[in-house]
């Protein structure tokens, strides 16, 4: 493991941002951290970066303690908290060679444009800042965080206030630095269709406590959907499916619709047992279960 965090909280006064959270990142792999605003991501981060100190708990990177050897872990992590602070009227060479100079290591001109050409932004180095996109300035702090070749990288929100475009691009810089850069990246996000895309292992976290980790292929198991349904008599629905084989998947019965959780291949079997016995189907909606219990956490509605 690159990365273990045990029993991590933090206080502020009488608030808990972050409530005993323990997790673990393995080297080499993308890890997405997902959560609703508010829900503590940025304060482990914060707290992960040794920019704010835990009220307990314990931080190991590298298999060094963060109390302990903070600079000696820190010179081998680069971050990008929020959006990045760069110098609006340099040119983003010249913001990227006063970071390197910063870092302590001797980083030449070649490996500062080398970098710029990992994050797509080596033909506009000479340009100013300011004529930057939202998208570009994002890339412009990864290439911050990587100028001094860390192996872990951390992000929050990297697509925070993108276009569609911009939002691919750094899902794809991602990429990148895990597959062809070897690098270990933790991701922080809000949205799941983004971690799904890019993260190998990741983590839920609601309102400071963990609510689920594991390897994303699992947790998002196509084959396991809850069913939305709406059918022209929810009441004779239910009746039809309480005594079915499906009897035991029912999760919600209410006047608007049921919630029905299935495997994905038996969809087409129960639309039919349903038609057989009379019953119009009005919207039959799937989704994965982690993605609606999601989206349960983040609405504020149970599932």
């Amino acid at each position: 493991m690159l990365l273990q965090v045990n029993n991590l909280s933090k206080h502020f006064g009488d608030f808990v941002a972050v409530d005993d959270l323990s997790f673990s990142v393995k080297e080499g792999e993308v890890y997405g951290f997902l959560g609703q605003n508010g829900a503590g991501k940025s304060t482990t981060i914060r707290m992960l970066l040794s920019l704010i100190k835990p009220t307990q708990g314990e931080i190991n990177i590298f298999g060094f303690s963060i109390d302990k050897h903070r600079e000696k872990i820190l010179e081998r992590v680069g971050a990008v908290v929020e959006r990045p602070d760069l110098y609006r009227y340099l040119t983003g060479y010249e913001n990227l060679n006063i970071f390197a100079k910063l870092s302590g290591k001797k980083i030449s001109k070649q490996d500062v444009m080398r970098c710029l050409g990992v994050v797509g932004l080596d033909k506009r180095a000479h340009d100013h800042v300011r004529v930057y996109s939202q998208g570009m300035k994002q890339r412009l702090g990864i290439a911050v965080a990587l100028v001094h070749d860390p192996s872990l990288i951390i992000l929050d929100e990297p697509t925070n206030g993108l276009d569609p475009q911009g939002i691919a691009d750094i899902r794809n810089l991602i990429l990148k630095l895990s597959r062809e850069q070897n690098k270990t990246v933790l991701v922080s996000s809000h949205l799941l269709s983004e971690i799904e895309q890019v993260a190998d292992s990741m983590l839920i976290i609601n309102k400071g406590k963990k609510v689920v980790e594991g390897n994303v292929r699992e947790l998002l198991n196509p084959e396991v959907v809850q069913l939305e349904i709406i059918a022209t008599s929810n009441e004779q629905a239910m009746e039809a499916i309480a005594t079915s084989a499906w009897a035991g998947g029912l999760k919600v019965s209410a006047a608007r619709h049921i919630v029905l959780e299935t495997s994905a291949s038996s969809v087409p079997e129960l639309t039919k047992y349903l038609v057989e016995h009379n019953i119009g189907v009005l919207s039959l909606r799937a989704v994965n279960s982690l993605e609606a219990y999601f989206l349960s956490l983040t609405s504020g509605n149970e599932v």
